[in-house]
């Protein structure tokens, strides 16, 4: 497993994977055409990444961290991202990665 700063990079199992598509698709209700290219309405799942506020002057240590999921248009790559606590996929008391229900 990829080593990050502060932590491991996430492996999604296909438990996780099944939640995050549940909650794409219960929030992404209209077309799901690319804004970009206009030729594609197939979107991948990426990873979820994070990003750092920034801090101008700063290397940004301490700064706050939101987890985002990819999703990534399969003809020309364009990505949207999703804040993945506000999608109720990674819970925000421990930062973990929720699994689908069975």
């Amino acid at each position: 497993m990829a080593q990050s700063q502060g932590g491991q990079a996430v492996n999604l199992n296909d438990s996780q994977r099944k939640l995050i598509l549940e909650k794409v698709k219960n929030v992404w209700k209209g077309k799901r055409d690319c804004p970009i290219c206009i030729e594609s309405t197939v979107w991948w799942i990426g990873n979820l990444v994070e990003v750092k506020e920034y801090n101008e002057g700063n290397r940004c240590p301490g700064a706050a961290i939101t987890p985002l999921l990819q999703v990534q248009c399969d003809k020309c790559g364009h990505v949207v991202l999703f804040n993945a606590i506000s999608l109720g996929v990674v819970d925000p008391e421990t930062g973990k990665v929720k699994e689908a229900k069975p």
